[in-house]
């Protein structure tokens, strides 16, 4: 993966097409590859509309430009990747939607797993695109969101046949919850409202630790996302709400 550098990303304001007297759409996007940024940049280039591009490489990052002072209000649109270095896609999603519940969200990712796809809708996406998609599909897909609809990567679209058929599988619930101390109390800051780097500052370990930490959770758990995480733990009794 080439990655681009957080110093770099932090204030990137990518002006594309701007022409005098037209209104300018704008997108947030929050992606780390340096290669699907350069992508989304050549798709925007094609849209009819001039854009501007506010991106972020790190979760953290985008909800900052999100609820920034100086940036535009509302954004046009926003375009998330689910695998991002710091926390997970669908929970800046999910607080994406909470802060702007009409902000138009897609997904952009490598990931097309049925599990992902489903929370990612339910997180307050409005579509789901992949990474490997056409340029002309995803122009097409960021008209179709701008105009109320939903677009779906054809590759994804018989997940939306199973959950017309019945309700989706629900994961199992026997999972042994044998966290440790620090994984406990790395849960609970989270579940209290920190993020990793203030948790990482308060606990004393690095960022790269909170993240195996987190990870660890996830696995013992048996959850996708923070969130399930936190409702898991305090359903056992392992944190305190």
């Amino acid at each position: 993966m080439h990655t681009v550098s957080l110093g770099t990303l932090r204030s990137l304001i990518l002006r594309i097409s701007i022409m005098s007297n037209t209104p300018v759409n704008t997108v947030l996007l929050a992606e780390d590859d340096r290669l699907c940024l350069e992508l989304l940049q050549r798709v925007f280039s094609q849209m009819p509309e001039p854009w501007q591009i506010h991106a972020a490489p790190t979760g953290i990052g985008a909800l900052a430009l999100l609820d920034a002072p100086h940036s535009p209000n509302p954004f046009t649109l926003a375009v998330i990747d689910i695998g991002l270095p710091d926390m997970s896609g669908i929970e800046v999603i999910a607080q994406a939607h909470q802060r702007a519940p009409k902000l138009p969200i897609l997904v952009s990712s490598n990931i097309q797993t049925e599990v992902t796809f489903l929370e990612a809708i339910r997180a307050g996406a409005h579509g789901y695109l992949l990474k490997s998609d056409s340029d002309v599909a995803l122009v097409n897909a960021i008209e179709r969101v701008l105009r109320g609809e939903f677009p779906v990567s054809p590759a994804l679209a018989r997940f939306l046949f199973k959950m017309a058929g019945g309700p989706a599988a629900t994961p199992p619930s026997n999972a042994a919850f044998k966290l440790s101390s620090r994984e406990q109390e790395l849960l609970q800051n989270i579940a209290n409202g920190k993020s990793y780097i203030s948790c990482a500052e308060t606990m004393h370990i690095s960022l790269s630790t909170v993240q195996t930490h987190i990870r660890n959770i996830y696995r013992k758990l048996e959850v996708r996302n923070g969130r399930q995480a936190i409702n898991k733990a305090k359903s056992a009794g392992l944190i305190r709400m």
